[in-house]
């Protein structure tokens, strides 16, 4: 059956390229949302974040991996994860610190600043990952005196608040964003101290500032932003993000831009109930710098990274150089041409890594003795789209690309030692860069999408154990993986659906292949406006997942349904909602909340039990 499916994928691929079609549309295209841009409107903002509850990364493929409290996500795409799908504002890259991409700083961005993000399912354009990338552009500075704000507070199972504001006059802007609380209680009133083993539910701070300037007579922009988050509590990892700052500017001049951001990171296990047995830390730091154009992007990164791991009672002490004083030099170069009735985007580029203390060659080489301290990829992806409508609003549509990139550089360079018979983690300075063939067709007929696609990735990056001479190591190895699946869009008048499923597979060992979200619908009813007011209800649906990695200490997990209800008041420059989250108050985990790499916690991380949110905007033009 398995074979069916994919074999039948691609014949029907095949034939839809035989067909004509009277019209090529790249941004808005009716059946294949390969590259999608959408305009963030102010009333419905937090629909369109990287925040929990973001509805636009909820459906169509898209998913948030919950890792802990606010602040703690990371985007899942179609069985793609992690750097697979960069996360971007206007061209800039933010690299995490964290080897867990436990500062994933462009997901924490000020939506105020937003005024559209751009979803691609695309190898093929400047700034994507393997399998696309999330693109946040900032709003267009003018010569108003305008005023916007955003107050939000959670209530019930959940106790935090989140407060934005965003001052501009005169083409230039001022943004400021503070959130705070404690972390949720599940459906069963148990809090993280109760869950996941810590002292005791320890408060959370965030705050982020940016300014910008516009300067229009020259065609100049330039602006910069400081971002701080403490204590913010993962229990999907063994460790917590305790203080991270990110220092960022640009400098833009007639659509080109040189930026920089640095990270100074610092995790450890202080808010547990094992940190005086076992003391674990780490100081992480980064500084992505990068020149970007219409055309290009030239990026150079280094990373450095030290870890202790400390059993004082058992006078035991290792301390570990985790990513070794890492650079990276990317050059990318990206167009887009139309043949005939074909539309191509084409990205070409190569990547060089070195790491510069010596000192680890000896940690690579216990494992991989072929290893080097310089590796160098090349980097690039083609599409090709194609649609054509047959009928009257019956739309066939059609997408092949092939794309390669590097892998990442905490999975060729991560260098850690634990302590007895835990089990080191170790990065393979060996790997092969992954190499993606991928097809996608659809059937849109007025109301109702059918969307089916196949990948067969190449030296597929997945995490193995191997065995050293005296103990075990978690690595990373290059397989053969096919992931395939299918988006199902029904939208009519009121009412939207979406219906995800996904398969993957380790052809090399034919075993299912880990982290693959199981089957999920999501449903959202909105009201018209009536006198201001608009009503909402949405659902969610996720499957139980049975098909797992044993390998990875995968396990299966049960099926389970979230409800959520909203109603909303428009008053002239006033916007209020209130909303009731998980109404039924149901206890669950999603599968994706449990990490598979090193360092893991080794337990599911639960949703919020039944909460209430309030939230207060205001968008004034003086």
């Amino acid at each position: 059956m398995k074979k069916i499916f994919v074999h039948s994928l691609c014949i029907f691929s095949m034939a839809i390229y035989a067909q004509q079609i009277d019209s090529i549309k790249i941004y808005h295209l009716p059946a294949v949302e390969v590259i999608s841009k959408k305009a963030i409107p102010f009333v419905d903002k937090y629909e369109y974040g990287t925040d929990y509850n973001s509805a636009m990364l909820n459906k169509n493929g898209y998913s948030l991996v919950r890792r802990g409290l606010n602040f703690t996500q990371d985007v899942y795409s179609e069985g793609f994860k992690r750097g697979d799908i960069k996360v971007v504002i206007d061209g800039e890259q933010y690299h995490s610190a964290c080897p867990n991409r436990m500062d994933a700083a462009a997901t924490r961005l000020n939506l105020l600043d937003m005024s559209e993000v751009e979803l691609t399912k695309s190898s093929s354009l400047l700034s994507s990952g393997l399998f696309g990338k999330i693109e946040y552009h900032r709003s267009k500075l003018e010569d108003l005196v305008r005023l916007k704000s955003i107050i939000t507070g959670n209530f019930g199972a959940e106790n935090d608040y989140d407060a934005s504001i965003s001052a501009e006059a005169n083409y230039s802007n001022f943004t400021f964003r503070y959130s705070s609380g404690n972390p949720y209680e599940n459906g069963d009133k148990k809090s993280f101290k109760d869950l996941y083993g810590y002292k005791d539910n320890y408060r959370y701070s965030y705050l982020n500032s940016s300014f910008r300037q516009s300067l229009p007579e020259y065609d100049i922009e330039f602006g910069g932003s400081f971002t701080q988050a403490k204590d913010i509590s993962f229990p999907y990892l063994q460790m917590d993000e305790r203080n991270s700052k990110v220092f960022s500017g640009f400098l833009s001049y007639k659509g080109n831009k040189i930026y920089f951001n640095f990270t100074d990171h610092l995790m450890n296990n202080g808010l547990r109930t094992n940190y005086s047995n076992m003391k674990m830390e780490t100081l992480a730091r980064n500084f992505t710098l990068g020149l970007t154009g219409n055309f290009y992007e030239l990026i150079y990164r280094n990373w450095n990274a030290d870890n202790t791991i400390n059993m004082p009672m058992m006078g035991h002490f290792i301390s570990n150089k985790l990513m070794p004083n890492v650079d990276q030099f990317s050059a990318n170069f990206a167009t887009n041409h139309s043949f005939g009735k074909i539309t191509t985007f084409v990205k070409a580029g190569a990547q060089y890594f070195r790491y510069k203390d010596g000192l680890r060659n000896s940690f690579y080489k216990e494992l991989f003795p072929d290893s080097k301290e310089s590796r160098f990829f090349i980097s690039g992806g083609l599409i090709g789209i194609y649609s054509t409508q047959i009928i009257n609003d019956l739309v066939l549509s059609a997408t092949a690309e092939v794309a390669t990139d590097a892998p990442e550089a905490e999975q060729l360079y991560t260098a850690v030692q634990r302590l007895m018979s835990n089990p080191d983690w170790s990065g393979n300075p060996t790997l092969n860069q992954p190499i993606r063939g991928s097809i996608r067709t659809s059937l849109s007929y007025n109301f109702i999408r059918l969307e089916l696609f196949g990948n067969y990735v190449a030296n597929y990056i997945e995490v193995v154990k191997k065995m050293k001479a005296s103990k075990p190591a978690m690595t990373y190895d290059n397989i053969t993986a096919l992931i395939a699946g299918t988006n199902v869009t029904f939208t009519y008048k009121w009412i939207e659906s979406n219906l995800t499923y996904l398969w993957g597979e380790n052809y090399d060992t034919k075993m299912p292949l880990a982290e693959i979200a199981p089957l999920s619908v999501f449903t959202m009813i909105k009201t018209p406006d009536y006198s201001g007011f608009r009503l909402s209800l949405s659902h969610r649906y996720e499957n139980a997942q049975t098909r797992i990695n044993g390998n990875l200490k995968e396990f299966k997990n049960a099926a389970w349904n979230s409800i959520g209800i909203a109603i909303e008041y428009t008053l002239n420059v006033l916007n209020f909602s209130l909303q009731v989250n998980n109404v039924l108050n149901h206890n669950y985990v999603r599968y994706l909340s449990y990490s598979r790499n090193p360092f893991s916690a080794g337990i599911p991380v639960f949703e919020p039990g039944r909460s209430i949110n309030f939230t207060i905007g205001l968008n004034k033009i003086f």
